[in-house]
Order: C-alpha cells, then structure tokens, then sequence
C-alpha cells in the first residue's frame, strides 16, 4: 500500500512513531496523516493496537520514539472512545455543552439557551431525546448518540471515533453519518475506528490498515476492496463469514407466554427450542435488551409467564436465571461484564467456582486448563492468566464475557450485541463458540442491531418494535429489507 498524496497540510502527523505496551507487543514505526475535511478510517483485528494509537493522537499517551506534529491546539482534539464518557447526572443537554456552557453576563450557565440549542440540534439530526431528561435514563445506543452529537457544538480540529457504530442500528447510524458529514462540510477532520466494512466505503475518504502495531499503508477507498482488507488485516481470506451448519431442532426449551414488563414491552410471546439460534432485531428502543434483562432476572416482569422445559418459572433475580441454566452475555461489558480488578482466572471462572472447589481449597490447576481452553477456543488474545482485563482492547474484553459463561456451560445462551466492537476475523471466532454451543445441545437467543449478522446466523427471527414482536421470519424468508420494513412500522 502506498501513501496519498494530498495538497493540504495535515492536522496531525505521526513520523515514526513507536511505544511498547507490554512484553509481548509494541505500536512499531507508525507514519500517519491526518487532513482537514477528510474521514481517515482506521481498521485492524483486536489487539493491533489501535487504541493505544489513538490515545497517542489525543494527547492521552506519548510515544517512545518517533515525533509527532499537530498543526493545530492539543485541545482542539476531541477524542469519543469506544465505551461514552457521559455524566449520569446531568441531563442530556448539560452533557452536550459540557465544559463550553453558554453564559450570561453574570457568569451563570444559560440553561435554557442550551436545552433550546440541544433540542434544534437534535430536531435537525433526527435524534429522538428529550434534551432535559437525565443521561442515566438512556440506553448504551443512546448515549452513543449523545457523545456523537458533541462534536458539532464545537469548532474542533480533528474529532476521533472509536467504534461509535457498534451498538446501534441502521436508522442511528445514518443519524452517525450525518454528523460526520457535517463536520466534513465545515473542513473538521475525522478518524473513525471500525470494525463494519460496509462503513469504510459509505463515509471514508483513506483508509489504513493496522496489525500486530504496524501501519500497513493507506489508501483512498477507492483504491481498495473488502477482499483486500480483510487479508490485510487479518493475513489471511475470508472464506466464509457466518458460519452456518444443519442439525436437528429439538423441543422447547423456553416459552415465553404474553410477558409483558413496563414501560416497553407489551404482550411478548414466543419460544425457543433446543439446538436453535433464535435472533431478536429492532430499532434502538424496541425493548430488545430490556427483554434480555427480564429472561435474566434482572428487570421485573409485570404479567405473563415464562417456561423453562415445561414448567413455570418465576425470576427474581440472575440468581435464580442462573440456576435454571440461562447465561446472559450483556451488550455494556465494560460496565455489567467485566471485573476491572481481577486476573482473567478469576474473571473466566468466577460463574463456575463451585466446579472447581476441591477438599484443601480451589483446583487452581483446574483453573488454569480451564482459563487457557476457553481463552484459545474463542481467540481471546493475552500473554499471561494473570493479567487484568483493563488492559485489554474493547473486543477482547467482550471476549473475556462470553468465555466467561461459555465455561458456565449453560443451556441457554442470550447475546446481546456480542459482536459489538469485534473484528471481521474474530467475529468468526465468536461465531463458531456460538455453533459450538448448538451443535452440544445447548440454545442461543442471539439480540443484534447488525441484520447481516442475524440473518446470517439464526434459524428465526423476531422483530421488535415499540416492544411488541411484529414478525417473526425464518432464515429462508428474511432479508435486510423485510426486517428493516417491520422495524421501522410505527
């Protein structure tokens, strides 16, 4: 790959630039430009080292070696990171002006000057929020959204994304692309991390490829086809992307009767059987993570019931999910998924301890296989056992997740999101555990934003919209545009 050649002065330069991050793996010999007005896309398998790049870029690391050149202020840079920074307790418009409040001549904050221009942005975006509503209100898509809409309230120089599109769905990420053809229009410059490769050709100018802490090169989009940045990425082709496999589907094993649970959903009904991958879909707000939460025990059921093999079962707690053998991957692992301040010993086998008490203690031995199975089935990529998940990139800390129940060894298995924020090469690792765990007899309901994904992986498919099921569609029938024409039904 060879570099562009561009008229402008860059934003931002990266001459050489190079920093360890551990023992095992260092950023090596990066040169990157940045320009005004242009979408520079980032993309690289988890653990190549793009976020450490782009901390170096913001400002938040320094490099070893190398030099880096910013034509422009250091605060100038407004970095969005994977997870949103947001403040619970504000409301959703002191979160879009926060620390650039309008102020009267007396030094106080022009609070309804800021809900007005809050609620005109958003008018102008689409965005559905009201802006006086707390942030501790809103869903993860929401707020990525929210944390979005920021970087038009300012004149920024260069504003990097990273991994903004991963949890939402078509229509919010059109809301996204807006954005950032706005900031294109007023000549802001944008480096967009990504793992969707349909993103790179519908807002990227240049694209770079980085693995194993190396720039490959950078070309414009027009330059380069999926095919070639896969390859690049990964080292090797992409053969088959969703992996898919026939077996027998069983009898159910959960029925969901008339459940109903305030205030979204309303009078679900549905079941799913042994061996299958039931997929649920809809627009963010559809109710499809808080019904997650309700098959888990974690939200309060209003009315109607829930089966497992036949027989009633009330949840009043994951306690009690868990102990009928439901497991829940959730969609915010960085929050509901992950302890910070454990090894990935503990962090993998946490659910499943008491298998490995033995007479004088813990089976640290057991432990250990255990860790180191799961760890190598799903790709999960770490030099040691004993290192703490902080410090790995976002798409190894869901892996940490699912290998987390995946040693559980559940019967039933709710994703949501799973694939958020993982690579093209690794979601086919996370995609096999997934048939690995149907074809053993156990059951997945599978809750996407990404329609390529539920149809390529579920046997059924379930709309949600305003929190009711409008359609339920096979493999064999369903199709971006029939899920998206029940999605968006008002």
């Amino acid at each position: 790959m060879k570099g562009l050649n561009m008229d402008e002065h860059p934003i931002i330069t990266l001459d050489h630039v190079s920093k360890r991050i551990s023992e095992e793996f260092s950023l090596s010999d990066i040169n990157l430009s940045l320009y005004p007005g242009k979408v520079h896309v980032l993309i690289g398998e988890n653990g190549s080292g793009k976020t450490r790049l782009l901390h170096i870029m913001a400002g938040i690391d320094i490099p070893d070696s190398g030099e880096l050149f910013r034509n422009c202020p250091a605060n100038s840079i407004l970095f969005l990171p994977q997870e949103p920074q947001v403040f619970e307790n504000l409301s959703v418009a002191e979160n879009i002006f926060f620390n650039c409040y309008p102020r009267s001549w007396n030094g106080s904050i022009e609070f309804m000057k800021i809900i007005q221009t809050t609620n005109s942005l958003f008018q102008e975006l689409g965005i559905l929020l009201d802006p006086k509503v707390l942030v501790r209100q809103l869903g993860y898509a929401q707020r990525q959204l929210l944390s979005a809409a920021k970087a038009l309230v300012h004149d920024w120089n260069l504003v990097i994304f990273d991994e903004p599109s991963a949890a939402l769905g078509e229509p919010e990420r059109k809301i996204l692309f807006t954005i950032i053809q706005k900031l294109k229009t007023k000549g802001t410059g944008v480096l967009y991390v990504s793992h969707r490769l349909d993103e790179i050709f519908k807002i990227g100018d240049e694209v770079s490829v980085i693995r194993q802490g190396k720039i490959l090169g950078t070309k414009t989009v027009m330059e380069i086809d999926r095919k070639s940045i896969v390859r690049l990425m990964s080292g090797k082709s992409l053969i088959e992307r969703y992996p898919r496999f026939t077996r027998p589907i069983g009898n159910p094993v959960l029925e969901v009767e008339k459940l109903s649970s305030s205030p979204i959903l309303n009078n679900i009904s549905f079941s799913l059987y042994k061996r299958e991958i039931l997929g649920i879909t809809g627009l963010m707000g559809s109710g499809r993570t808080k019904l997650a939460h309700c098959l888990f025990g974690e939200e309060p059921v209003s009315s109607g019931t829930i089966k497992i093999h036949g027989r009633d079962i009330i949840f009043r707690s994951p306690i009690d999910a868990l102990r009928q053998g439901i497991a829940l991957i959730p969609e915010d692992r960085s929050v509901n998924a992950i302890l910070h301040y454990q090894n990935l010993i503990l962090n993998i086998t946490i659910a499943s301890l008491p298998r490995f008490k033995g007479f004088t203690g813990l089976q640290t031995g057991r432990m250990f296989h255990t860790v180191r199975k799961y760890s190598d089935h799903i790709g999960i990529k770490t030099g040691n056992v004993n290192d703490y998940p902080d410090n790995y990139s976002g798409g190894n800390q869901q892996k940490v997740a699912i290998a987390r129940w995946l040693a559980y060894r559940a019967d039933i298995y709710i994703f949501d999101e799973p694939s958020r924020g993982i690579d093209v090469s690794s979601r086919i690792d996370l995609y096999n555990a997934i048939n690995d765990i149907v074809a053993k007899g156990g059951s997945v309901i599978l809750i996407s934003s990404d329609i390529e994904e539920i149809i390529g992986m579920c046997d059924r498919i379930l709309v949600l919209t305003g929190g009711t099921i409008v359609a339920e569609l096979s493999h064999e029938a369903a199709s971006p545009e029939r899920i998206l024409k029940y999605a968006t039904r008002a």
